[in-house]
């Protein structure tokens, strides 16, 4: 009777040990998925027709940055450390220091600022009198077109209602057009694609000459915490060219594809008019000034 019991005790033990690490390596593969199973965002950033051009002094060129439509950047998600029985299994299977923590995730400053990309353009957030902005500049007197991209991780975001809810745009915002929704499950979504106004910024030593921009934003909830038929994502976009220098106003568009797979607004998104009666609002005068590096 006794060794029934000693077994018995020694069973539970073992089930009990056992759940915990089961347990621990369950929270392992959510506390480190993939990005892309997050709420995450990827940015696109391209400035043609400025290669072979010759120039004086030092080149900026700015582009609007995810923001909300109040100019908040984004919120990493805080950093975890690992309860007791992950830092047990860590330390058994001798996983190297950097998962010693939870993972971590950048701010908008280190995501963005002071990166050097193709044709010595060095990257920083600016602030100027349209709001938070990202520059490139280089002192290059010839000079190469733009090609960035980032991604990163965000704390929370709407995809239902981005642009009234607090989710990353292209930010500087303006003149948002009516915004319609229908009704979808539990939540809403846009009926149709709203667009508004934003800007882009062109040094004066660029003189004249067509300068093309398309700047790219799509984000997706984070499908772990959202049933299937409300994961999806939204699209923000602007594509233009232009012929002035300063700050010059561009438009920009918004589609969703909710639930995932569902294009059918993105794909209708604009006709090859949409930006062609596009005003631009020109500033003329010097970047200098204007600017500043965004600190936390």
């Amino acid at each position: 009777m006794r060794k029934r019991n000693l077994l018995f005790i020694a069973i539970l033990i073992i089930l009990f040990v056992g759940g915990i690490f089961t347990h621990a390596i369950y929270m392992d593969a959510i506390d480190w998925r993939d990005r892309g199973q997050r709420y995450y965002c990827i940015y696109q950033v391209s400035v043609g027709n400025l290669s072979g051009r010759e120039v004086e002094g030092t080149t900026v060129v700015m582009v609007p940055i995810p923001a909300t439509k109040e100019g908040k950047l984004f919120t990493p998600p805080a950093q975890k450390d690992p309860y007791f029985p992950q830092e047990l299994m860590h330390e058994i299977n001798n996983w190297p220091e950097k998962h010693r923590k939870g993972p971590y995730f950048e701010n908008a400053t280190e995501v963005f600022d002071n990166k050097t990309i193709n044709g010595n353009w060095t990257t920083f957030i600016a602030e100027t009198d349209k709001g938070y902005m990202l520059g490139f500049r280089t002192n290059e007197t010839r000079l190469e077109d733009i090609s960035y991209s980032a991604d990163f991780v965000a704390d929370y975001f709407d995809i239902f209602d981005p642009i009234n809810n607090g989710s990353p745009i292209l930010f500087p915002v303006e003149n948002v057009s009516n915004i319609f929704v229908v009704s979808y499950g539990e939540y809403i979504k846009y009926s149709s694609n709203p667009t508004y106004d934003s800007y882009v910024y062109v040094s004066d030593n660029l003189g004249e000459g067509s300068v093309s921009f398309y700047v790219h934003l799509q984000a997706n909830n984070d499908p772990n915490e959202w049933s299937r038929e409300y994961r999806g994502l939204y699209m923000n976009e602007i594509i233009t060219n232009v012929n002035a220098t300063g700050n010059l106003k561009v438009s920009a568009v918004l589609g969703q594809v909710i639930p995932h797979g569902n294009y059918t607004l993105w794909y209708g998104r604009y006709g090859p008019e949409y930006y062609a009666n596009e005003t631009l609002m020109v500033r003329r005068s010097s970047v200098s000034g204007t600017y500043a590096l965004y600190e936390n």
